[in-house]
């Protein structure tokens, strides 16, 4: 099931876009690349080594090895780039600052000790190696590792499996076999996840499958089932990131769409000028408001520092969801075009949703009406979220009576939405 504005027929059939902005979209990205690539250098600076002590934050404490392997993970994008000189000159500098990390004595002992997670601490080593970077004596260390009889004694979930898989790839440099594609069934490519009640790591299941089964685009692999039908989910995913102000989720859900070369939606490209227009506002793609008040508190090494460990995933997103809009083929991500619903459609929705002050709110009424009219079932899918979190079953039924009338009901969250308000009248007939 798909939004109508997200078929095929109706994305190759696009209005006309001003041609400058197309020309000039992909310096652009690589801007935004560049600044996320810097921020990471200055991560593995003051977390490469001890990580962050941060228990009275929501982001809690974390050790060396999660910077270091999402830094690996944003050189593994970013070096698809490195014929571009400034692009190149950026990555250069983050390999210098990452090499010493990746083979501490630390990461040593830990890839020694931890046989179930033994790939994903190896992480910097399997990606360095990538680039030209190997070393004998760290392969030796973590086949045997590999090979333990406890590795396989950690159960994990079927995305994290995926990531198991795609980093065993990378490392023995061989083709994933089928046993991969089974597994991605099991994830969110292969069933939907509950987009009206979803924790956020569901989300979180949801975006990750994609990224490693396709090894962050590079792949392009039959998926489990349509790929409307997932990049239906993404969009509702986008819309609930971008109501609740998650950037890290709303960055990574805007990747669904160039990981599998799809154009962009008139929603995912709305959403792509959301955190774009905040980067530009803020100087970096923001994480949130949580660590404000700690912030504050702090000053000199220790703020940085703690700035870093609040901040920088987001940014690194934000870095990956360009570098991956860069991929031969994809057209503007700021260009919201496609099929245009009655200017009163997407006013009559817009008016229906409770204001909060979100940023997408802000853009959303600096877009010209075509665009806007655009996004109806963007904002259809937000109308029902926000009435689903208020536990309004008289607005979601009028909200589904008007997607069927306007032809905007074939969708996974309406057909949810639908089941959701069937079983409540299953609960109230049956007392």
């Amino acid at each position: 099931m798909q939004h109508p504005q997200e078929s095929k027929v109706a994305l190759d059939h696009r209005r006309d876009v001003d041609l400058a902005q197309d020309l000039d979209f992909r310096p652009d990205l690589r801007r935004r690349l560049r600044l996320a690539i810097r921020i990471a250098a200055r991560t593995v600076q003051f977390l490469g080594e001890d990580g962050f002590d941060g228990s009275d934050l929501p982001e809690g404490n974390f050790a060396a090895e999660k910077p270091l392997a999402e830094t690996a993970m944003l050189l593994h994008i970013a070096g698809r780039h490195a014929s571009h000189p400034g692009i190149r000159h950026a990555i250069d500098a983050l390999l210098a600052e990452l090499l010493p990390h990746a083979r501490s004595q630390q990461m040593h002992w830990d890839v020694a000790r931890y046989p179930s997670v033994c790939l994903q601490l190896a992480t910097p080593h399997i990606i360095l190696s990538t680039f030209g970077h190997p070393d004998d004596a760290f392969d030796t260390l973590l086949a045997q590792s590999w090979s333990a009889s406890a590795r396989p004694g950690h159960e994990v979930v079927p995305y994290r499996e995926l990531e198991i898989g795609w980093l065993l790839s990378l490392w023995l440099d061989d083709p994933p076999g089928p046993d991969f594609a089974q597994v991605a069934r099991k994830t969110a490519l292969g069933n939907a996840i509950d987009l009206l009640n979803c924790t956020r790591e569901d989300a979180y299941a949801h975006t990750h499958a994609v990224m490693y089964f396709t090894d962050f685009g590079n792949w392009q692999p039959r998926l489990p089932r349509p790929r409307e039908e997932f990049l239906d989910e993404s969009a509702a995913v986008l819309a609930r990131a971008l109501v609740v102000e998650d950037y890290d989720l709303a960055a990574e859900a805007l990747m669904a769409w160039p990981l599998l070369s799809s154009a962009w939606s008139p929603a995912a490209a709305f959403g792509f000028r959301v955190v774009a227009s905040l980067e530009d506002k803020v100087g970096f793609l923001p994480a949130g408001r949580s660590a404000a008040s700690q912030l504050l508190r702090l000053s000199g090494h220790d703020k940085t520092r703690c700035a870093l460990a609040t901040s920088y995933h987001t940014a690194y997103v934000m870095g990956m969801l360009c570098a991956v809009a860069l991929k031969t083929g994809m057209a503007s991500p700021f260009a919201i075009a496609g099929p245009c619903y009655p200017d009163t459609r997407a006013a009559d929705l817009y008016a229906r949703i409770p204001k909060t002050g979100a940023h997408w709110e802000e853009v959303f009424e600096r877009l010209q009406a075509d665009e806007q009219a655009a996004l109806a079932p963007f904002l259809l899918d937000v109308a029902l979220m926000q009435a689903s979190r208020r536990s309004d079953a008289a607005e979601m039924a009028d909200l589904l009576h008007d997607a069927v009338t306007h032809g905007m009901a074939n969708t996974t969250l309406c057909a949810q939405a639908a089941e959701f308000l069937a079983r409540l009248g299953a609960l109230v007939g049956g007392r």
